[in-house]
């Protein structure tokens, strides 16, 4: 029986302290990918399949790791999430970038894909909790 894993997109410490201190206590297992290429290469990977749900912010420029992360957002990762992620595996965008969140959202809905929209400024423990029940809810831990 696989453990629930959240997949986090984000570059912002202070977002990742946030996320990690809400979750102290569950039973999810958080996977934090600090930039673009990060995220797209455990999306490439087969353990997709253990991810109950992600959380996504679009802008990844604060932790460039690589050349290859220059310029990387969530939107380049949108086409890996709706082909890898299982369809019912709820996402929350959390990003603040005015424009491109409502473009992914259309994205990843017109892929199928279960997504709440909640910028993180506006974003409190308790939203964050009744996100959570869709993610409990859609998740299968016989997968393997």
């Amino acid at each position: 029986m696989l453990k629930p894993r959240l997949l986090l997109i984000e570059d912002d410490s202070h977002r990742i302290e946030t996320f990690t201190g809400w979750l102290e206590g569950s039973e999810f297992v958080l996977s934090v990918c600090r930039s673009g290429g990060q995220a797209k290469g455990m999306l490439s990977r087969d353990g997709t399949r253990a991810i109950a749900g992600v959380l996504l912010d679009h802008d990844l420029t604060d932790s460039t790791i690589t050349e290859a992360d220059r310029g990387l957002s969530s939107t380049d990762l949108l086409p890996l999430l709706a082909t890898r992620l299982r369809r019912w595996t709820p996402v929350l965008i959390h990003s603040h970038n005015p424009g491109k969140a409502p473009r992914m959202h259309r994205f990843l809905e017109a892929a199928g894909m279960e997504v709440t929209v909640n910028r993180f400024a506006s974003l409190t423990k308790a939203i964050f909790e009744d996100w959570l029940l869709d993610v409990r809810a859609s998740w299968d831990g016989d997968i393997t």
